[in-house]
């Protein structure tokens, strides 16, 4: 399999969107504070809510991409607890 993150290439682009992320939730999370100081705690609503998910989904999806870029595509070695065990042969013809 192709090596495509160790390219600089890929990297500064995801970092540049990374950037565009927190950007994009910064500017959701201004426009929540704008609406949420006009209101009282319990008036919130579905779409107060959802802004505040977008905004946090943004900001934790650009944050990972800004700080690790392309080595979020890495290869990690997973430690043999976790790894799958080969399938077993499965003699068919011994039963019982």
């Amino acid at each position: 399999m192709k090596r495509w993150y160790a390219n600089p290439v890929p990297d500064f682009g995801l970092r540049i969107v990374g950037v565009a992320l927190l950007a994009i939730g910064w500017a959701i999370g201004e426009r929540l504070h704008q609406v949420a100081t006009g209101i009282s705690v319990r008036d919130a609503s579905f779409p107060m809510m959802l802004l505040a998910a977008i905004a946090f989904l943004c900001s934790s999806a650009g944050s990972a991409l800004f700080f690790v870029g392309a080595g979020l595509g890495e290869p990690v070695e997973v430690s043999e607890r976790w790894r799958r065990l080969p399938s077993p042969d499965i003699d068919v013809s011994r039963t019982g």
